[in-house]
């Protein structure tokens, strides 16, 4: 077990609603989720449109992305350790209402640096509150369904950047690239409230508890998070291979529609729907299989799912990489499919294995960290990707972008393979 602190973690018992209330809260945050990742695909749909509108370069609007994902990684620590000493649902709604708005004021950015401000720093933060606090949330109520509610949640992630893209792009080819984000914050604006006030009727006694927590053990949740991650080689790995993976995803995600917008010619809708389709189908598929799978053996095999995360990095680089250097776009979809499926497999026990070694009072803290230090190493990929393309095409950048993955993921493997995994709670010894 990672040392996290000499008090005995909260009752995941005490923290539990009844019935199927632990179910309705992943229902509830799915939805949550699934206008956060909306949102966050909004700009590279609408990205072409924009940099004419502006009359930007490439580079520049790489920034914009960067700047977000920068933003995100410095913010999201303070995120996880407000998750973990104030109701939980408070910080997702806060997230909802700031990340809503900062879309929203993008919409009605009249320059550059505005555009920066709104998408980079607003929705950056917005967006950064979300994931600790959300995913403990699922973390606290879920024991022996662990990996299958929070695979759940995550398929969300997937439904989000697939239909964003989507509306997004064809309400910016209707009625322009503005009312894209006009329409998207008003939304999350509206689910906002009505998160608030179904998430505090069911987690009413487990948010009374985190917020009735002496200040000395509030104190020092920071530095037992710290050192729970910093003494835990597994932890370090999982750093380093969700690193690797968000240089991908914010990469990929920036900048596949532009590529096959130029490349093949598709118009803005379909570029953005299809550079998301077949790689979130795929996803979903790895997701949903593997955290079962998982959640089946894990008590029996401890290292199952950093077993299934370290591989999926490794066996996704080279269909990465195919979908980046092919001319045929049939073969662009293939390598983006199997990118995706190998990509749910890590997905699937991201923040499952994180929980499954650390204890619930931390929980939401030591996953900020993770994060944090995850989207601040890979918040460059977007800018890079767009300073290489006027040289090296976008192939380039993917060829970076698969290169990263298969050295991190065998360096994440070998990692796992020589130490020990002793969870701080084993799913399906606790009938929650």
């Amino acid at each position: 077990m990672i040392p996290t602190s000499t008090d005995a973690p909260a009752s995941p018992a005490a923290a539990t609603p009844p019935g199927a209330g632990k179910w309705i809260i992943v229902g509830l945050l799915w939805v949550a989720y699934f206008l956060n990742q909306a949102d966050r695909q909004i700009f590279s749909v609408t990205l072409p449109l924009i940099q004419a509108d502006f009359h930007l370069s490439s580079a520049q609007m790489g920034l914009v992305a960067t700047v977000f994902t920068l933003v995100f990684g410095l913010t999201v620590p303070f995120a996880g350790f407000a998750g973990d000493i104030i109701a939980r649902y408070k910080v997702v709604v806060l997230s909802l209402i700031v990340f809503s708005a900062g879309t929203l004021f993008t919409g009605l950015a009249s320059s550059y640096l505005l555009l920066l401000l709104f998408r980079g720093v607003a929705t950056g933060t917005g967006e950064a509150m979300y994931a600790p606090a959300a995913n403990s949330m699922i973390g606290e109520q879920h024991v022996s369904t662990r990996g299958r509610a929070l695979s759940l949640h995550q398929t969300a992630n997937y439904t989000g950047i697939v239909l964003g893209s989507l509306f997004a792009g064809w309400i910016a080819e209707t009625h322009g690239w503005r009312w894209s984000f006009a329409v998207f914050g008003v939304a999350g604006l509206i689910w906002a409230g009505i998160l608030f006030v179904f998430a505090r009727r069911i987690t009413a006694r487990s948010a009374a508890a985190a917020e009735a927590s002496p200040p000395a053990d509030r104190a020092r949740i920071v530095a037992d998070a710290v050192k729970a991650v910093i003494t835990s080689p597994l932890l370090l790995a999982q750093i380093l291979g969700f690193s690797a993976l968000i240089f991908v995803m914010v990469g990929y995600l920036t900048w596949t529609p532009s590529l096959l917008l130029e490349r093949f010619g598709l118009s803005l809708s379909q570029a953005g729907f299809f550079a998301v389709l077949y790689h979130h189908l795929f996803a979903a598929v790895g997701l949903l299989a593997t955290g079962m799978i998982a959640d089946r053996l894990v008590g029996r095999r401890p290292k199952i799912r950093l077993l299934a995360m370290s591989s999926g990095l490794v066996l996704f680089a080279p269909f990465l990489w195919l979908a980046g250097a092919s001319q045929q776009v049939w073969l662009v979809y293939a390598g983006l499919a199997g990118f995706g499926l190998f990509r749910g497999v890590y997905d699937a026990n991201l923040f499952a294995a994180i929980f499954d070694a650390v204890d619930n009072r931390l929980r939401s803290t030591v996953t900020g960290i993770v994060v944090a230090v995850a989207y601040v190493a890979g918040a460059a990929s977007p800018f890079i990707m767009g300073a290489l393309k006027a040289r090296y095409g976008l192939e380039g950048g993917f060829t970076l972008l698969a290169a990263v993955a298969l050295v991190s993921g065998l360096i994440f493997l070998g990692i796992v393979l020589a130490t020990r995994v002793v969870p701080a709670d084993r799913p399906g010894t606790g009938g929650h």
